[in-house]
């Protein structure tokens, strides 16, 4: 599942589905303008209004989230998604695209998020966007990729 705004993390799903021939790709849409959700949602740590998810996630045991980081957050939608969606004893993997720099503190953080959920992270992959070019995000995406996969069967 992604959620993309200006069509970075969309080229990272894009490309974890060219790597995972199998998977199927699930985009988070929220009607929320950009404004709104990045300064009212992230300053409160608000949850926005997705729509609907068409997806059985009862049917996956593991689960590739792909999600701009604002603020050292990650993105509203798919703060909405981490706290509504049941993904207790799935398999999660996480991406998250920053056009700076996302933080140790900044992870912590994220890493405490999901534990309160009881979401299994298996990898957290940071994907930095600022100043890259379609090509340079790809390959990023296919050396991360490769490196949770070494991190997993560990």
């Amino acid at each position: 599942m992604y959620y993309s705004q200006t069509g970075k993390t969309r080229i990272v799903a894009e490309e974890l589905k060219a790597l995972i021939p199998a998977a199927r790709l699930v985009e988070i849409k929220s009607p929320v303008g950009m404004l709104k959700a990045v300064f009212w949602h992230q300053l409160f740590s608000r949850n926005a209004c997705n729509e609907p998810i068409s997806v059985d996630l009862d049917k996956y045991d593991r689960i590739i989230l792909c999600s701009p980081i604002w603020l050292q957050k990650i993105s509203s939608p798919m703060r909405t998604i981490i706290n509504t969606v049941p993904l207790k004893g799935k398999q999660v993997e996480l991406f998250v695209v920053c056009a700076g720099h996302f933080g140790e503190g900044g992870q912590s953080k994220l890493k405490k998020q999901l534990a309160a959920k009881e979401i299994a992270l298996q990898s957290l992959s940071i994907i930095k966007s600022g100043g890259k070019t379609d090509e340079e995000i790809r390959k990023q995406v296919q050396e991360q990729f490769g490196n949770a996969r070494q991190e997993t069967n560990k």
